[in-house]
């Protein structure tokens, strides 16, 4: 069972995305009403969360009775009836700011046989014209494969690359196209999520997402932490910790060492971090982590080489690292990192180390 500090963190991840996304509007075009369906605990959080949202489906009859059922229960799922023309209207786009406005949750009910790719087209446009920051995909498929690999955000390279070799990518080249057509148009974040419950909840609220993000790419960002930063520190790290990868560290222990971490930031979210800690007359490099989705795009080499720098001024005579992962290790041989015994390291460093851990270490000389 999860201790209270860990669903302390839960609730204020949960809480950090809350007070980021509040009063945002976000848009969701579902295939089929089933994919809406399975959806609607997930769009009531955010819309209790303060989270705007217009929502694009397909007529159901079933989808309307459950809708109507909801609302019986305090809900306030609008149902409005369009049509694909209607969607570019000034007129229309009015009524629903007016409803948005209102506190209500509309659900614009479309007539079967509009071609999809002309109705999708239509949504974005809506969507963009209305100000919304995201317009999510549900379906049945979200993670995007890209020659082999999962890929959550794909830099405009490996869109290029993918769309370039259709039999390297797990989604159709149509659909890929399409979704890097228009994030590329519009500027607005797209969304590919799973249609199953809770895939929005933890695309949305969580530091992890859950599906495939297209957007453009932001100004990466080194900076120093900020004692404001603590648990957002805690939160990246939690994963590897559980995964026995790295330490725990308790707040006050990060608040303490909190000059010593240099975080990784992309629009201003933090995506990467470590730590520089000063043993007599060298460093450690430690507790360094990436979020998943910012994975395998040298962001963790520029984080290592911006703090080699970093230590390079300061005198002293090297850095070490160590680390459970032989992949890790690997790493930081690449950077020029040579795997040393734990026992020729500072002997401040080994009074807090617990040497049961199967660690290997790694030195750089300065």
């Amino acid at each position: 069972m999860e201790n209270i500090e860990s669903r302390m963190l839960n609730a204020l991840e949960l809480l950090h995305y809350c007070h980021k996304f509040r009063d945002r509007l976000f848009a969701f075009y579902f295939e089929k009403a089933q994919h809406c369906e399975e959806l609607l605990t997930d769009l009531r959080v955010l819309h209790t969360a303060g989270i705007r949202q217009i929502l694009f489906c397909y007529a159901d009859d079933r989808l309307v009775q459950k809708l109507e059922l909801w609302n019986r229960s305090g809900q306030t799922f609008l149902i409005v009836n369009s049509n694909e023309l209607e969607l570019r209207t000034p007129a229309f786009m009015g009524q629903l700011q007016r409803q948005l406005g209102d506190g209500a949750l509309p659900i614009v009910l479309l007539p079967h046989g509009d071609d999809s790719t002309s109705l999708k087209e239509s949504v974005i446009h809506c969507a963009v014209a209305m100000g919304a920051t995201k317009v999510f995909f549900p379906g049945p498929e979200a993670h995007l494969v890209i020659q082999g690999r999962k890929v959550s955000c794909p830099t405009p390279s490996q869109l290029e690359e993918a769309l370039a070799h259709p039999d390297t990518s797990s989604y159709p080249a149509d659909e890929l196209g399409f979704l890097t057509h228009q994030q590329n148009t519009h500027g607005i974040e797209i969304v590919r999520v799973e249609a199953e419950r809770g895939a929005v909840f933890r695309e949305v609220f969580t530091h992890f997402g859950s599906g495939t993000l297209f957007t453009h790419e932001f100004p990466d960002v080194l900076r120093q932490a900020h004692e404001s930063d603590v648990l957002d520190i805690l939160a990246i790290m939690r994963p590897y910790v559980r995964a026995g990868t790295l330490k725990e560290m308790t707040p006050d222990e990060v608040l303490k060492a909190i000059n010593s971490f240099t975080l990784y930031t992309v629009n201003e979210q933090i995506v990467a971090l470590a730590a520089l800690l000063e043993y007599d007359d060298c460093y450690e490099l430690a507790k360094l982590c990436t979020l998943p989705r910012y994975q395998a795009r040298g962001r963790a080499k520029k984080l290592v080489l911006e703090l080699i720098e970093k230590a390079q001024g300061s005198g002293k005579r090297g850095l070490f690292a160590l680390t459970v992962s032989v992949q890790v290790g690997e790493f930081f041989e690449s950077l020029g990192f040579q795997p040393c015994p734990r026992e020729s390291l500072p002997e401040a460093w080994k009074r807090e180390y617990d040497f049961s851990r199967p660690s290997v270490s790694y030195w750089f000389s300065l």
